[in-house]
């Protein structure tokens, strides 16, 4: 074959599979471009004005753009607690996703670790309560109030059984400080909280539950979601039908879970009968208390509760035979 006969033979197939792999070259380049340019675009984040915002209504928005946040703290105790009153990336800037930002939140409250006054007699935790060291400082500890249970074997009257705040929790001395005590062996003088299960509006809601758990009385509650954290994990209202107690408690929906605070549960009941509650501790599941008395509900009513949690813990609801109905896990973010 002639070299003329040959170039008229391949020379169009060699020029077809040219174009076909000069076109795929061009369409990788220009794909290639597309996404180099919407992944450069998509990386760019601006900047938000934060200053004078308190970090925890700020904190989504920055996860959102991905930004990764190193908080320091400085004490203005003629400014508002917990806002920002620095940031390093100025308003308005714009900087790569990824990039890191210097937050400086104000600690304007005495900050202190709470006392553990379990075990202590009430007078002795009051004393207690009235001088913490915060700092090179002492400041007082505000009772918001006390709920009397009946003094189990082993115990003693008038003492502290439990507490919220935990032991060991930072906190400021604005807090206020729930306790749980065992009920005095004599009467209480004039003017001093009187042992029962009298329950008003403010008192601690856990610590309500715990004391008619106690008691074996039933009770209901009906979880009120507040904007105001103080408020978080009080009574609302109360109200006794018959031999049940009736609750409508505050609860405010956390930004993140931490090691310690209120949780609340909510769950239709699957079928008439009585149910209870009980709160494990996962890293030992022989910890465990119980949150609610076996109280009757209706198929379909909703079996509600607001809790105080320390650490990882899984809440379990039981039938009237002790078999677990549902159970959900409480676990901390950080």
């Amino acid at each position: 074959m002639t070299k003329e006969e040959l170039r008229s033979k391949y020379l169009p197939i060699g020029g077809y599979f040219f174009f076909i792999a000069f076109g795929l070259v061009v369409f990788f380049i220009a794909a290639f471009l597309v996404v180099f340019v919407r992944t450069k675009s998509a990386s760019m984040v601006v900047m938000p004005d934060v200053v004078g915002k308190p970090y925890n209504e700020v904190h989504n928005e920055l996860m959102r753009l991905q930004l990764k946040v190193r908080l320091e703290s400085k004490r203005y105790p003629d400014k508002t607690d917990g806002i920002i009153i620095y940031q390093s990336i100025r308003p308005g800037r714009e900087v790569e996703a990824g990039s890191k930002v210097s937050l400086t939140v104000n600690i304007g409250l005495d900050r202190i670790d709470m006392p553990n006054l379990k075990g202590q007699s009430l007078v002795s935790a009051k004393n207690s309560m009235e001088k913490v060291l915060s700092g090179e400082t002492y400041v007082s500890l505000t009772l918001g109030g006390i709920t009397y249970v009946e003094v189990k074997e082993g115990e003693q009257p008038d003492t502290v059984v439990d507490q919220i705040p935990e032991a060991g929790k930072n906190i400021t001395a604005g807090e206020k400080v729930f306790l749980l005590v065992t009920k005095p062996s004599t009467k209480k003088k004039e003017g001093e909280p009187q042992a029962g299960l009298d329950f008003k509006p403010g008192d601690s809601f856990a610590f309500a539950q715990r004391a008619l758990v106690r008691a074996k009385i039933s009770s209901k509650a009906e979880v009120v979601v507040t904007k105001f954290r103080p408020d978080n994990g009080k009574i609302e209202s109360v109200q006794k039908v018959g031999n049940e107690y009736k609750f409508k408690v505050f609860y405010f929906e956390p930004e993140d879970r931490v090691e310690s605070g209120y949780e609340s549960f909510v769950y239709e009941a699957p079928e008439n009968g009585t149910y209870s509650l009980i709160v494990k501790d996962q890293k030992d599941e022989t910890k465990q208390i119980e949150i609610s008395a076996p109280t009757t509900y209706q198929e379909g009513e909703k079996i509600q509760t607001v809790f105080y949690r320390t650490g990882d813990v899984t809440l379990v609801l039981l039938d009237e035979k002790g078999s677990k109905v549902k159970s959900k896990d409480y676990e901390n973010e950080f």
